[in-house]
């Protein structure tokens, strides 16, 4: 007997139960009209917990199923945590065809900006960056 389908519980992550200082949000909208938007925004979700294992990142996709996403849209946007201003990181709206051109070449072009946004509020804490790269900002 198949179990039912579990509805997603969205998840207020302002509130104070749910709230970290250390987890960060990324947030994607992204077009449903094909599969590849969601396989990328999977992608970049996962690319930066590996990327910057230090940090929590949750990931909201189209407010949280709320949000009717634009045609052809895929955007990103950081926030520090659930409570801090939201820096868009990428916008592929404009972009395309062909539809390869919405996405990101590389989520490692998105790493500077996400360390900047995190040493906004951060300054004494490295984040993301190897010993190496942390050697090469010290003059």
């Amino acid at each position: 007997m198949p179990k039912p389908k579990k509805k997603v519980k969205e998840v207020d992550w302002t509130a104070d139960e749910n709230f970290s200082k250390e987890r960060s949000i990324i947030y994607v909208e992204h077009t449903t009209e094909c599969p590849i938007f969601q396989i990328k925004a999977e992608e970049c979700g996962v690319f930066f917990q590996q990327r910057i294992p230090e940090r929590q990142f949750q990931m909201v996709r189209n407010k949280q199923g709320k949000q009717v996403p634009r045609e052809g849209a895929f955007e990103i946007g950081f926030s520090q945590n659930a409570r801090t201003s939201v820096h868009e990181l990428w916008s592929g709206l404009t972009r395309g065809p062909p539809r390869r051109d919405k996405f990101p070449n590389d989520f490692e072009l998105l790493v500077p900006d996400v360390q900047r946004i995190l040493k906004k509020f951060y300054p004494d804490k490295a984040v993301g960056i190897t010993d190496d790269e942390e050697d090469q900002n010290d003059y």
